[in-house]
């Protein structure tokens, strides 16, 4: 049996959280703010009555794709998770950015988004020279699949190299959540490999059909069968 946490993305309802949670997620992730930077965002009255409604043992995250500090803290005053998520452009946010939102929250924990391309080899893309300038400030590093021409970080459902999340594991202190196109089938070998902290899902627990682009887009079916393959690993 593992120990690995489970991070279930792109919650939308009360109700889905509180099923993914049910089965076995500890962390919940919502997207939200009042300036819309993504598909599937609440707002921040939603994502406060999400928050307000999961049950007591969840972990709270609050995903953000905004550079704009003010604009975060306006965001966070109104839901306030217990984790803030920054996955917008990691070059837009300085690691003196991040630190000046703890100084003004004091207990808020960041979910700092690592970038990584796939298929390009560890020592062609700067990951380490960004988990080596986040880490002073970062509570959870998100390792994450970018695709090469977007801005912002995670949500393509695509895979990359797993040696680039285990040389990130043993480099860092920092929990590290692994994430990109895992399922039910991938992530237990994932688990082996990187030994991570957690595993995040968000495209490949949602419905495979229209329903996906819903309030209600998460299958319960792929929630518990990734939770179980997770749990059992």
């Amino acid at each position: 049996m593992s120990d690995v946490i489970v991070q279930i993305y792109g919650i939308r309802t009360v109700e889905d959280a509180r099923m993914v949670v049910g089965h076995g997620a500890k962390h919940i992730g919502v997207s939200y703010g009042h300036i819309n930077h993504t598909p599937g965002q609440l707002t921040c009255e939603q994502a406060k009555e999400i928050f307000e409604g999961v049950q007591p043992e969840a972990v709270r995250i609050g995903l953000t794709c905004s550079t704009d500090i003010d604009e975060i803290s306006e965001d966070l005053h109104a839901a306030m998770p217990d984790v803030l998520h920054l996955s917008g452009d990691i070059d837009g946010i300085s690691p003196e950015q991040v630190a000046e939102l703890k100084r003004r929250f004091p207990g808020l924990e960041i979910m700092q988004a690592i970038p990584v391309l796939a298929g390009v080899p560890l020592d062609e893309q700067p990951v380490m020279d960004y988990v080596r300038a986040y880490e002073p400030v970062s509570d959870f590093f998100l390792i994450d699949t970018k695709a090469p021409t977007a801005g912002d970080i995670g949500a393509t459902g695509l895979t990359h190299d797993r040696a680039i999340d285990a040389a990130i594991v043993a480099a860092t202190d920092v929990r590290c959540i692994i994430a990109g196109g895992l399922d039910e089938h991938n992530v237990t070998e994932a688990i082996h490999e990187t030994k991570p902290y957690g595993v995040d899902s968000y495209t490949h627990t949602n419905y495979d059909d229209e329903r996906a682009n819903t309030l209600h887009c998460k299958d319960e079916a792929k929630v518990i069968a990734f939770c179980e393959a997770a749990r059992n690993a």
